[in-house]
């Protein structure tokens, strides 16, 4: 008998979850579509995204293996137990991020060494860097709030992989240029973390459910109401987190080619302005005109520069 909550089952934590946290997951739905869109735009973005969302999912691994395997008190026994009735390695994100990465960054960082000793070296703009914090910090004092991001993070990636992976395929320009791959090719080995199996969408549909299930079963008698309003809690906070985050990328992205007149500049700007929902139609056909002399006046100043 199939035991994945229906959606009308108020028991359920995940239904409870999604209930409470449907505004915020409309909101950030909005606001990431319309980020997306930008990002698609400039490789660069893109990948400091994918960078951003590396160490999130690491830092919720590491505590996910620290309650699997390192359990200290009553309540990590708890998560213990819970946990190893849905969690599953084909859920594991970090390594495949940094499988993407590794093509994303490719021209900086062509050995992969290389790029594991920058992305653990790197120093995380503050926002990221508090969230990253708040993960472990968060699941140190409640470790019941670990089901939380297994939800939260995990099934959206499940329900949006799919269409990523579409996304990225008609945007292959994001990648640096690889000349023995083809744009198929391409988009396959830079779309790990949005791949939970190669054995196509029927598998990885499975694994969906598989998971579902797992957690329902795991979640439903196991734990307090006490514990499942601090789930549901940290849940809502995992989308204001998201949000600010990527918000974070396309604000340091514009204070820094902000300090230099150039043509990535200026794309940048009027991409940004484009998917800008603050300013009417008008504004906007006004700042592409704007944008067309300026794109104008870079150019005749590069032709300057090199004649």
């Amino acid at each position: 008998m199939a035991t994945v909550p229906a959606p009308t089952d108020v028991g359920a934590l995940a239904n409870r979850i999604n209930f409470h946290t449907r505004d915020a997951h409309n909101k950030i739905n909005a606001y990431m579509s319309v980020r997306l869109a930008f990002a698609l735009k400039h490789g660069f973005v893109y990948r400091q995204g994918i960078l951003a969302f590396y160490y999130i999912f690491q830092a919720v691994e590491q505590e996910l293996d620290r309650l699997m395997l390192h359990p200290q008190t009553e309540k990590e026994q708890q998560m213990q137990n819970v946990l190893k009735q849905f969690w599953m390695e084909d859920f594991r994100r970090t390594d495949k991020i940094f499988q993407d990465l590794t093509m994303l960054y490719a021209p900086e960082y062509p050995s992969e060494a290389g790029l594991r000793l920058f992305v653990e070296n790197n120093q995380l703009p503050p926002v990221l860097g508090q969230f990253v914090d708040s993960i472990h910090q968060t699941v140190r004092n409640e470790p019941c709030t670990i089901l939380a991001y297994c939800h939260v993070l995990y099934l959206a990636l499940f329900a949006g992989g799919k269409v990523m992976r579409s996304n990225i395929y008609r945007h292959t320009g994001l990648f640096p240029k690889f000349k023995h791959l083809t744009p198929k090719q391409l988009v396959q080995r830079g779309t790990n973390f949005f791949t939970f199996s190669e054995e196509g969408a029927e598998t990885e549909t499975k694994l969906r459910w598989r998971y579902k299930e797992g957690y329902e079963l795991a979640t439903r008698e196991e734990l307090t109401e006490e514990q499942k309003q601090a789930i549901i809690k940290t849940s809502s906070e995992i989308f204001q987190w998201n949000m600010v985050t990527i918000a974070e990328i396309g604000e340091l992205n514009r204070k820094e080619l902000m300090g230099q007149f150039s043509f990535k500049l200026i794309t940048y700007l009027h991409e940004e302005w484009k998917y800008t929902d603050k300013l009417s139609r008008n504004q906007k056909d006004l700042l592409v005109v704007i944008m067309v002399v300026l794109q104008a006046l870079a150019v005749y100043l590069l032709l300057r520069k090199l004649f």
